[in-house]
């Protein structure tokens, strides 16, 4: 590629250049979508919850934090230290976005959540010691977070049969906001698009300014930095 065209980033080089990513998401947004319209709300939820056990309790208590800012802010500042900085930027900068338009949409949307839909059910999963909400349920948060790291990730690295790992990662954090009964498919849903579309967004618009900034060296200017 030629320097001039360097920070040149379009949709649909993105997507070719991230076909098994792409592929997969929208494996994971068909059955999604399936759950959703072959079964009400609380159906969907049965569905999904079929079990629990205490191993899988203690994973999905502490996986769930893999969607959080405070984590996704960590790893795009260790990014940003040890291995790229434009891509350290992105990770913070995908976060923030898909962090935005999830807060607004939850002030707007007072949807309410499996604690306060299922109260008066037999559901026997409610696990002991963790906090539920009881509104503000769409989108998730912590899945769109989950989702921009996880796309920035694989837009990023140059092995991209390893960008099936981040979304693996990125579905289970999801899955686990529904195994925890902190939400439905439908705002889960909701915040993978949200935090998929939020990364796309910094790639397009964002990459290249950040990477035609003065303290950037040369050596940051790349398509794909992450050796995987």
């Amino acid at each position: 590629m030629k320097r001039s065209n360097e920070n040149v980033m379009t949709l649909s080089s993105l997507v070719k250049c991230n076909r098994i990513f792409f592929i997969g998401f929208l494996i994971f947004f068909t059955f999604s979508f399936y759950v959703l319209f072959a079964y009400s709300k609380i159906e969907g939820f049965y569905l999904l919850n079929p079990f629990h056990t205490e191993f899988l309790n203690f994973l999905f208590i502490y996986f769930t934090y893999l969607g959080d800012g405070i984590f996704c802010v960590i790893i795009g500042i260790l990014v940003f230290i040890f291995k790229d900085r434009t891509i350290g930027l992105l990770i913070i900068a995908g976060y923030a976005l898909s962090g935005i338009i999830a807060q607004v949409l939850k002030y707007f949307v007072v949807e309410a959540r499996p604690a306060v839909l299922l109260k008066d059910s037999t559901y026997p999963y409610f696990i002991d010691n963790v906090t539920l909400h009881n509104f503000h349920a769409f989108p998730s948060g912590h899945t769109a977070s989950a989702f921009a790291l996880a796309a920035t990730l694989c837009f990023a690295t140059k092995n991209k049969n390893s960008s099936l790992l981040f979304l693996a990662g990125a579905i289970l954090v999801g899955y686990s906001r529904i195994y925890l009964a902190q939400h439905f498919m439908d705002d889960v849903l909701a915040g993978a698009v949200i935090g998929i579309m939020s990364s796309i967004v910094c790639q397009l618009f964002l990459r290249g300014q950040i990477m035609r900034m003065n303290f950037f060296s040369d050596k940051n200017k790349r398509n794909t930095i992450i050796n995987s």
